[in-house]
């Protein structure tokens, strides 16, 4: 075991009983590392093409569902319940679909 290779974890990937079993925290900290990605990606194309409907409004889900989720990891740094993560996920995607409806609806976004 000196070598490491009994320290080796591997995984299924192909096995849907393990991605059932992964976590709601995990999940949401997966999708919040690949919403910023996706930020970058959509920021930089609005700087090439500024005042694009659909580019508009995909930087905006994006950067609603990355702040929503990151409001959910405040909370469970502020002491919020490790055990509600699950609603917490529910309750902050939500309220990132809301608010951009709101603020695509109601506010004059180049359009």
């Amino acid at each position: 075991m000196a070598n490491g290779k009994g320290w080796m974890l591997k995984r299924d990937v192909a096995d849907a009983q393990i991605w059932r079993k992964t976590l709601p925290g995990m999940w949401a900290w997966l999708f919040q590392r690949v919403s910023a990605i996706l930020i970058l990606l959509f920021l930089t194309l609005h700087f090439f093409l500024p005042y694009r409907r659909p580019v508009q409004f995909l930087l905006l889900f994006v950067v609603a569902f990355h702040a929503s989720l990151g409001i959910r990891v405040l909370l469970i740094d502020l002491g919020a319940s490790v055990k509600s993560q699950k609603i917490l996920f529910i309750i902050f995607l939500l309220l990132a679909a809301f608010g951009l409806i709101f603020i695509w609806n109601y506010l004059p976004l180049g359009g």
